[in-house]
């Protein structure tokens, strides 16, 4: 994983793994844009809906990595573990925040002003 992403890893509280949408092209540092509700009635995010409902934050998965407590080598599994079981397609990102809130669905988070720290794949 190297040191250096260990470093900017440790600099927030909250870390998260997000596929990102295709109009979604962030670079290292960026700030990611906020997600928006889903409409379960249609399945589909309230975005493509008459009544979009923006979220406080980007939704990503919850990688459960403990800043205070967790061994770089705890960090680096439990993001592989992760990464090796995301059932998505498109730029995955890693992300970080320093205050989240919970999504609906299992091992959702919601970030607050989330930072791109790693683009998966590059």
């Amino acid at each position: 994983m190297g040191k250096v992403l260990l470093e900017q890893i440790r600099q927030y509280k909250y870390i998260g793994i997000r596929g990102c949408t295709d109009d979604e092209n962030y670079s290292i540092g960026d700030t990611c844009r906020n997600s928006y509700d889903w409409d379960y009635e249609n399945d589909i995010s309230s975005f493509e809906t008459e009544n979009p409902i923006e979220l406080g934050g980007t939704c990503a998965v919850n990688t459960g990595i403990d800043i205070d407590w967790d061994e770089d080598y705890e960090i680096e599994e439990k993001i592989n573990a992760i990464v090796e079981n995301f059932n998505y397609y498109g730029k995955i990102v890693i992300i970080g925040s320093m205050n989240v809130t919970y999504g609906a669905d299992d091992n959702e988070i919601i970030m607050e002003n989330a930072k791109v720290i790693k683009i998966l794949g590059e």
